[in-house]
């Protein structure tokens, strides 16, 4: 199809649809007409700024523009977090995130510079990175019933670590405290990898990593994965229960989404949806995902100021509960 074509197409549709819908149709008709962002929250490296670099080489693939990566990391995600919520809604500028931004900061800070359920513009969200509970490989207590027997016996004599304060981390360990009913004294860390080293070196006893990180020590035969935090066993590690299977129904993981700013052309938005649906659905991609240790699963948003709204009142009862405290 020629442009004459297209236009006499798009001047039809924009006289059918009425004058609201003309801004939208033609806005969607030449996008994209330059390179996008996409704007990522943590350092060069991590889980997430891989797992974004597919997406945004993918979406470059099919849209036909540039993608370009932008780390933005600091203020435990909130400082990209407020860039993105006052960008311009054109369709340019993306966020790869998630309930790190979106749901977690809000339940312990006493303000956050956006309104996570009112400021963006939902595109999908795109997988999940799934949480486990670990120990290290000698460790006498050999499964979840007798680490639980054991802290029910000796309260707040175990250690139960965790990559941060109020990090998903740290919320799933106070989740599986409270629902086994046993007080554990969590020990936060600056980032996976010191405390998968402490764990590796016995100075502590237990600890809730993601399955990236767990998985390749689980096979150089260092530690020994519990549990699974979710209500059914991860493709990564089918060998090992998840907390629903043995008694505790927790589903709770490091879930990752695309989002723009509020207020983005109804038409753009269906455009970069169906891409984004198209990129995470395409086997060769999911193929590149789970070999980092990502579980791709697009889902479209209906409602994601309910979405947000409802676990971020989840969340804020996990840290009253538990006393979780931003630092």
């Amino acid at each position: 199809m020629n442009i004459w074509m297209k236009r006499t197409i798009s001047a039809a549709a924009c006289a059918a649809a009425g004058l609201m819908g003309c801004t939208s149709l033609a806005l969607a008709d030449g996008y994209p007409e330059k390179s996008l962002q996409l704007v990522v929250p943590f350092p060069p490296g991590g889980a997430s700024d891989v797992v974004a670099r597919i997406i945004g080489g993918e979406l470059e693939s099919r849209l036909g523009k540039p993608v370009v990566i932008m780390n933005r990391p600091g203020g435990g995600t909130t400082i990209a977090g407020k860039e993105v919520a006052r960008a311009a809604p054109d369709g340019y500028t993306l966020f790869f995130s998630s309930n790190s931004t979106f749901t977690l900061p809000a339940a312990v800070k006493e303000s956050v510079p956006y309104d996570a359920a009112k400021d963006f513009e939902p595109i999908g969200q795109v997988g999940k990175i799934t949480l486990v509970l670990v120990t290290y490989k000698d460790n006498p207590v050999k499964d979840l019933a007798a680490l639980i027997a054991e802290a029910r016996a000796n309260p707040d004599k175990l250690s139960l670590a965790s990559f941060g304060v109020a990090t998903v981390s740290h919320f799933a360990g106070e989740l599986f405290k409270s629902s086994a009913g046993i007080k554990m004294v969590h020990l936060p860390y600056k980032g996976s990898a010191p405390a998968m080293n402490d764990l590796i070196g016995k100075h502590i006893q237990y600890h809730v990593d993601t399955v990236i990180a767990a998985k390749p020590q689980l096979e150089a035969g260092t530690v020994r994965v519990l549990a699974v935090f979710s209500s059914k066993r991860t493709p990564l590690l089918p060998d090992v229960p998840t907390l629903t299977e043995l008694g505790y129904p927790i589903d709770f993981a490091s879930w990752g989404a695309v989002v723009t700013p509020k207020g983005l052309p109804s038409a753009v938005r269906d455009r970069l949806t169906a891409t984004l649906e198209e990129t995470i659905n395409n086997p060769a991609v999911i193929e590149r995902f789970t070999k980092v240790g990502f579980e791709p699963g697009f889902m479209r948003y209906s409602d994601w100021t309910g979405a947000i709204t409802k676990e971020t009142a989840d969340m804020k009862d996990v840290a009253q509960k538990a006393g979780i405290k931003e630092e």
